[in-house]
């Protein structure tokens, strides 16, 4: 966090265009230690919109969530708080909000019409202004409509991807900037997301992840890991220690853990490579192993673990028809 008030005023663009805080609302802040300050000032930009706010300190529970791999459930007492309210602010690790976004306190949270997102890392150092929010929302938009009726989506990079998958009869999951009640949980400011579930049996042939990969490298690969696919599931993984760690992971979750669940494309202009907003960067795309049924509309797929990966500079086409070429997107918006 660079100063209180640059913070501040941060907190506050989110609050107001982002979270979109209204007089009365029920408003949730749950926090750990590391980020208690970044965490106060989004308490008081959501007190000053007029919210009704109370901080929650879970570090407890985040100290355990990283030390294991898997979709970290609250207890009661939290459940009870973030299903209750009506808007949820996380921030937290990011690695482990990320995986806190697929519980099932999220998901009946949701399901109550709650506005909930985490807020990335660097409250206070971003340059945010409300322009960014809205280029963010508006080239999503664009590729959703680029999206509409689709089915087979192929993927391809230099590196050696070389996949196919479908998409077909799933709604994509928007997440951007602006949080709409009831819509899943995502990071917040910079981020922007098109994500769909993959059909499950779908995926065939193979994926270079070069990027992050929450759990394994959530500040980047040391090296590039591939992963092999047959009928919607990943068979092989080959790439030194990482890979190996991978393969320990997903072998400890459970039987569907290998199961290729999500397809996402990054749409945000500010974010940075080596973190895990990553997964949210214009010029990247993520595929995720295991949960899609708690998250991603239409996704069947239970697990314990949700592992994703980015890939960077991929070109991906869609029923034939090219949506982004190494990294550029090349429909207009």
């Amino acid at each position: 966090m660079a100063s209180i008030i640059t913070a501040f005023k941060e907190a506050t663009i989110c609050i107001t265009h982002g979270y979109r805080v209204q007089p009365g609302e029920v408003v949730t802040v749950l926090m750990d230690a590391e980020h208690r300050l970044e965490a106060e000032a989004l308490a008081a930009a959501a007190s000053a919109a007029g919210g009704d706010v109370v901080v929650l300190d879970i570090s407890s529970q985040v100290a355990r969530g990283l030390l294991a791999p898997g979709i970290p459930e609250p207890p009661k007492n939290v459940f009870g708080a973030v299903t209750s309210s009506d808007v949820v602010i996380i921030k937290t690790n990011i690695d482990f909000a990320h995986r806190f976004a697929h519980t099932k306190a999220v998901r009946n949270a949701v399901d109550n019409q709650a506005k909930i997102a985490s807020v990335e890392e660097g409250l206070g150092s971003w340059g945010l202004t409300v322009d960014d929010i809205l280029q963010v929302q508006k080239r999503t938009e664009a590729l959703v409509k680029a999206f509409e009726g689709a089915d087979r989506v192929k993927i391809t990079t230099a590196k050696g991807t070389n996949l196919t998958l479908s998409i077909k009869g799933r709604p994509p999951l928007l997440v951007t900037p602006i949080r709409e009640k009831g819509v899943m949980m995502g990071p917040m400011p910079l981020w922007g997301e098109i994500a769909f579930a993959a059909v499950e049996d779908s995926a065939n042939g193979v994926y270079v992840a070069d990027g992050v990969m929450n759990i394994v490298a959530p500040f980047g690969l040391k090296e590039h890991i591939q992963v092999y696919v047959k009928d919607g599931r990943a068979i092989d993984f080959k790439g030194g220690s990482e890979a190996a760690h991978l393969k320990r992971v997903i072998e400890g979750s459970d039987a569907d853990a290998n199961v290729v669940a999500e397809f996402s494309i990054g749409t945000g202009h500010l974010e940075k490579y080596g973190t895990l907003s990553e997964k949210g960067m214009l010029g990247t795309i993520h595929l995720a192993l295991g949960d899609n049924h708690s998250a991603y509309p239409g996704g069947k797929n239970v697990s314990k673990s949700h592992i994703d990966a980015t890939i960077r500079d991929p070109t991906v086409e869609v029923d034939g028809k090219l949506i982004i070429k190494d990294g550029k997107v090349v429909i207009p918006y």
